[in-house]
């Protein structure tokens, strides 16, 4: 089985020997389902405990300038967590891979997400739904859901409000020409992941999307896992 149109392949920012039950229960998850190994890639380029401080200090830098952009800026951005940091090299790792691969639309998934049982029923019902588009969050987290008329519970693509358009950033949908132009604006960035591709999807007007009823979880979110990203 591989994924449903256009998707042509899945990223999971993960490293199998810092991360060994995610890990199992993803690779698990995919045999289950009888997802063809090839169109998917568990993908990490550091870890937390081994960031190199050059490193750190090539990919972030919080006192950049980046108004009128950027609306406001996360409390906690100018002290930014070491795994925070990481995440951000990770991401535009599997970015740059993606475009290099020469994929047209690609998932990515951070290393703790839950699936649903219908998940991949699911996902082929939104795709085939799916207005043109450059990015879209299937995921949600703090509420961050679009008003809906009492008792609408049908699979929707909402347009996200004004600036912000990530909501969570544990399961996202790209075009690659997309990633292709954020990795040449992502260093250094200024916040935390999400808040940095609100950033990115504004500098370069991505045609957004919000799926709900969300239709994947954050493990560590909701409680079911505890990180292990230190």
């Amino acid at each position: 089985m591989t994924w449903p149109a256009p998707l042509d392949h899945v990223y999971i920012l993960c490293d199998p020997e810092k991360e060994p039950e995610r890990a199992k229960y993803l690779r698990g998850w995919f045999s289950e389902q009888k997802i063809d190994p090839k169109s998917y890639t568990l993908i990490s380029k550091c870890y937390g405990t081994s960031l190199k401080a050059e490193d750190a200090i090539k990919a972030y830098d919080p006192f950049q300038n980046r108004k009128p952009i950027e609306t406001e800026r996360n409390f906690s951005s100018h002290n930014l967590k070491i795994s925070e940091v990481s995440l951000l090299i990770n991401w535009h790792h599997f970015a740059t891979t993606a475009v290099n691969a020469g994929h047209r639309y690609v998932m990515m998934f951070e290393s703790d997400v839950i699936f649903t049982p219908t998940f991949l029923t699911d996902l082929k019902t939104a795709l085939g739904r799916a207005p043109p588009f450059d990015f879209l969050s299937i995921s949600a987290v703090h509420f961050l859901r679009p008003r809906r008329a009492e008792g609408d519970t049908e699979l929707k693509w909402f347009t996200p409000p004004s600036y912000y358009k990530t909501r969570t950033c544990d399961a996202m949908i790209f075009a690659v020409p997309l990633l292709e132009k954020i990795s040449t604006t992502f260093f250094p960035c200024t916040d935390v992941l999400d808040w940095e591709l609100n950033y990115q999807l504004n500098l370069h007007g991505a045609r957004c999307g919000w799926l709900d009823p969300p239709i994947i979880s954050q493990g560590s979110g909701n409680g079911t896992y505890e990180t292990t990203l230190v």
